[in-house]
C-alpha cells in the first residue's frame, strides 16, 4: 500500500485521485501528471509517458537502492487498549448473558481470561470479541452474534486474516503435534484438554499462505474440522496444501469439538479417536472404499452448481463440465484466436472466485492484461486510455487471476514446478497452458517430446485434481479446411492424454492491401474427442476488436 507518508518520505507532496495519487512528474517535470497507484506502487506519467513500478520511482527519487518489494499491505490492527476494553465489558453488568453464553459452551474463566475474551456493541447489540494475535500483537477480532440473536459472524474493519492462537506454534518443536480446527470456540476447547490447538479464521476452506509456511516445520498435523461434508473437503484442502504424508483427519461422533466437550466427553475419550484418525495414505494408492467414495464424488460433481463450465450455454452443452484431473486440449489455425478464447474462460472464471493461472509462453503479462481489459470493458484498442484502464483494473482487482510467464526458454520441469508453487501459495482450481508446441523445440525429436509433455500435463492435472487446459497448434493444412484431432500436430502423441479435444475454426477472407489475412467473425468451436460427452459442434461470434467470444442468437445463425 503506498500511502501519503510514504510518499513524503521520499521528497513528494501527493494529491489524491481516487485510488491513484498525482503529482509532478520526475521525468519531464509536468505538474499533477504523474500518477501511482496507491495499491501496486505502478506508476505513469500521462505527459512523457515514463511508466514503471514502485522501486524504479524511489531511485529516480534518489532514495537507498536495495528495496525491490512493495512495502506490505497496509493493515489496521486492533489495540491492546481496545481489547482490555473489552475484557472489563464481559466481566461487568453488561456482560451477564455473554458470561452465561460462554458456560453453555464449557468455556471456564481461566480460558476467558486467557484468550482474552470479551463483548462490545454492534448495531446495538452485544457482540462476543475474540481476539486473534500474532507475534505477541491483535491483528484481528472475530466478533460473534450472542443468543437471541441469529448466528452471525462479523471482523475487525482491515485487519489479518491470521490463525488462531498461532503463537503457540513459536514455542513447539517440530516433533510435536499441531491440532488445527475450524474456528476459533473448536480451538479453545481443545486446548482446555490439553492439546495445543490453533483454528483457521475465515471458515473450512480458507487457506493463507502464510499458514503454510507458519506449519512447515511440524511433522504431524492433526486436522479436528467439523464432521460435515464442508469440513471434509476443508480439511482435505488443507491436507494436501500442507503435504498428505504429514495430516491426519480427526473424526468426533459430534458436529465439532466444542459439541464433544459440551457433551461431556473426556481427554481420554478424545485421545481414542486420535488414535483412530485418518491418514491421507500413500500417494497413488487406495483401497477400494476410497475408489466407491471418489466415484459417487465424481456423480456429485456432476450436478455441483459450482463446477467449471465454459461460459458459453451452448458450448457448455457439449463440452459438460471441466473436472478435477481434466485434460483438455484446444487448437486452432494461427490467429484464429484460440489465446482470446482460452483467456475469456479464465476472465469468466476468476469473475466467479475460482483460483486461475494463465501461464503464457508468447505474450508477456502486460498484453495479456490488455486484452483483459478490453474484454471486461468492452472497448477497443482506441477506447482505452489510462482512465478507462484503471476502471478496468478496480473491477477485476480482486480477482483470483494469476498470469505465469517466463521471458527466456524454460525446461518443461521448471515449468510444472511453478505450477505447483503457484497451486500451493494461491489456491489456483484451474490451469491454462499457451502454448504446448511453443514449451517444445526439440526439432529432432519433437514427436517424443511432445508426447512426454502431454503426458506430464495430464499427470500434473490428476496430481493436483484440478482441469488443465492445454493450447496447442495444428499441422499446415488447406486453407479453408475445418480442422479436427487429427490435424493437431503430434496428434497421436496428444490425442491418448487428453479428456476432452476442443478445435476453433474461422473462415479466412481475402487478404487485405497490406497482404494480412483477416477471417470471418462467425466462429466454429468443434468438440473433437471426449471422454464423458457426445460432442459436436456449435458457433460463437468473435469480436476481435473487444477481444470477446459470445453466442450467435439463433435467428442469426446461417443455414
Amino acid at each position: 500500500m503506498i500511502t501519503e507518508q510514504t510518499l513524503n518520505a521520499v521528497g513528494i507532496q501527493p494529491k489524491e485521485a481516487g485510488n491513484q495519487w498525482q503529482f509532478e512528474c520526475p521525468f519531464c517535470g509536468k505538474p499533477d501528471h504523474m500518477y501511482v497507484n496507491k495499491e501496486t506502487g505502478a506508476f505513469k506519467c500521462h505527459r512523457c509517458g515514463e511508466a514503471g513500478g514502485w522501486f524504479t520511482l524511489r531511485k529516480q527519487y534518489g532514495e537507498i537502492e536495495g528495496i525491490t518489494e512493495l512495502p506490505p499491505k497496509e493493515y489496521k490492527f486492533p489495540t491492546d487498549e481496545y481489547v482490555i476494553s473489552c475484557q472489563k465489558k464481559l466481566v461487568g453488568p453488561s456482560g451477564v448473558e455473554a458470561i452465561k453464553y460462554l458456560e453453555s459452551r464449557k468455556i471456564t474463566p481461566d480460558l476467558i481470561q486467557f484468550f482474552k475474551l470479551g463483548i462490545d456493541k454492534k448495531d446495538g447489540n452485544f457482540v462476543l470479541c475474540i481476539p486473534i494475535y500474532e507475534d505477541g500483537k491483535p491483528v484481528n477480532i472475530k466478533y460473534r452474534s450472542l443468543p437471541p440473536q441469529e448466528k452471525k459472524f462479523t471482523r475487525w474493519t482491515d485487519g489479518k486474516t491470521a490463525l488462531f492462537n498461532n503463537d503457540i506454534l513459536k514455542e513447539m518443536k517440530e516433533d510435536d503435534p499441531v491440532f488445527v480446527t475450524e474456528g476459533e470456540i473448536d480451538a479453545i476447547s481443545l486446548c482446555s484438554l490439553g492439546f495445543k490447538s490453533i483454528g483457521v479464521t475465515g471458515g473450512a476452506s480458507t487457506i493463507q499462505a502464510g499458514w503454510i509456511e507458519r506449519l512447515s516445520k511440524f511433522k504431524k498435523i492433526y486436522l479436528v474440522y467439523d464432521n460435515d461434508k464442508q469440513g471434509d473437503e476443508g480439511a482435505k484442502k488443507f491436507a494436501r496444501r500442507l503435504g498428505y504424508e504429514r495430516c491426519f483427519r480427526v473424526k468426533l461422533p459430534t458436529k465439532d469439538a466444542n459439541e464433544f466437550i459440551c457433551k461431556g466427553h473426556t481427554k481420554e475419550q478424545f485421545e481414542e479417536y486420535l488414535n483412530n484418525a485418518e491418514e491421507y495414505g500413500v500417494d497413488n494408492v487406495c483401497n477400494i472404499t476410497q475408489a466407491f467414495i471418489e466415484l459417487t464424488a465424481e456423480y456429485d460433481r456432476k450436478t455441483d452448481a459450482t463446477a467449471l463450465y465454459p461460459p458459453w450455454d451452448n458450448v457448455k452443452k457439449l463440452t459438460g463440465s471441466f473436472e478435477p484431473g481434466d485434460l483438455i486440449i484446444v487448437s486452432a489455425k494461427e490467429k484464429t484466436g484460440k489465446s482470446t478464447w482460452t483467456l475469456n474462460m479464465a476472465l469468466n472464471w476468476a469473475k466467479q472466485g475460482y483460483g486461475v493461472l494463465y501461464y503464457c509462453l508468447e505474450m508477456r503479462p502486460a498484453r495479456l492484461m490488455r486484452t483483459s481489459l478490453k474484454y471486461v470493458l468492452h472497448k477497443t484498442d482506441e477506447e482505452l486510455n489510462p482512465q478507462t484502464m484503471y476502471q478496468g483494473f478496480r473491477k477485476m482487482s480482486g480477482w483470483p487471476l494469476y498470469f505465469g510467464y517466463n521471458y527466456k526458454k524454460a525446461a518443461p520441469d521448471v515449468i510444472f514446478g511453478t505450477i505447483r508453487e503457484a497451486w500451493k501459495r494461491y489456491g489456483i482450481s484451474v490451469v491454462i497452458f499457451d502454448n504446448l508446441h511453443y514449451l517444445v523445440r526439440d526439432i529432432k525429436h519433437q514427436t517424443q517430446e511432445v508426447g512426454y509433455v502431454s503426458q506430464s500435463f495430464k499427470m500434473l492435472a490428476e496430481e493436483l485434481e484440478i482441469p488443465v487446459i492445454l493450447v496447442a497448434q495444428p499441422k499446415r493444412i488447406g486453407r479453408d479446411d475445418v480442422m479436427g484431432i487429427d490435424d493437431l500436430k503430434d496428434s497421436s502423441s496428444i490425442g491418448a492424454d487428453a479428456d476432452q479435444v476442443i478445435v476453433l475454426w474461422r473462415k479466412k477472407t481475402q487478404q487485405n492491401a497490406d497482404s494480412i489475412t483477416s477471417f470471418e467473425p462467425e466462429t466454429l468451436v468443434r468438440v473433437d474427442a471426449s471422454r464423458y460427452m457426445p460432442g459436436g459442434e456449435t458457433l460463437l461470434n468473435f469480436d476481435g476488436a473487444r477481444a470477446t467470444f459470445s453466442e450467435i442468437p439463433r435467428q442469426e445463425v446461417k443455414k
